[in-house]
């Protein structure tokens, strides 16, 4: 990891030990945080939700909250743009525990050396498990996900999961 990603990554962790108490206490779940830092401006990108969704008050309350909890104890090293949003129809998922919630969803999977898109079938053993097109399971090993999505699927309810 280079210099200024393992810097942005180390005031995301910070922000996240913050926010996440906080978060909890007003009934949100933190699903991410991101920061980018720049030459004259940083970019917090803080994303929560809810059971039913997030609206846009629950983005402004977090807002002004986290925002100044941030800003009293300094855990961001410069100038910054805070952005608070829903994680989407097409969330990313990344714990554990959100590969479960979202059990049987279509999920896209990307690993260095495939994409792979089916049903989520579960989390084991530091594996997903995803059910092709097919019929074939497919096991990916944690460690090897770039990234692992939600797909958007028409005519169904995509609110509907477990939690």
């Amino acid at each position: 990891m280079d210099g200024q990603r393992g810097r942005d990554r180390e005031v995301a962790d910070r922000v996240e030990t913050l926010a996440r108490p906080v978060l909890a206490a007003m009934g949100l779940e933190l699903v991410d945080v991101v920061y980018h830092g720049g030459p004259s401006r940083g970019l917090l990108r803080v994303t929560i939700d809810k059971p039913g969704g997030i609206g846009h008050e629950d983005c402004a309350e977090v807002t002004r909250v986290i925002g100044t909890q941030l800003d009293v104890e300094d855990v961001v090293p410069a100038a910054y743009t805070l952005e608070v949003s829903s994680p989407g129809l097409d969330r990313r998922l990344r714990r554990p525990e959100e590969y479960l919630k979202y059990e049987g969803r279509l999920v896209k999977v990307k690993t260095t050396a495939q994409v792979c898109m089916g049903r989520l079938v579960g989390v084991t053993d530091g594996e997903i498990v995803v059910r092709l097109e097919s019929g074939e399971e497919r096991r990916i090993p944690l460690k090897d996900v770039v990234e692992s999505r939600l797909m958007v699927e028409m005519g169904s309810s995509q609110h509907s999961h477990r939690g």
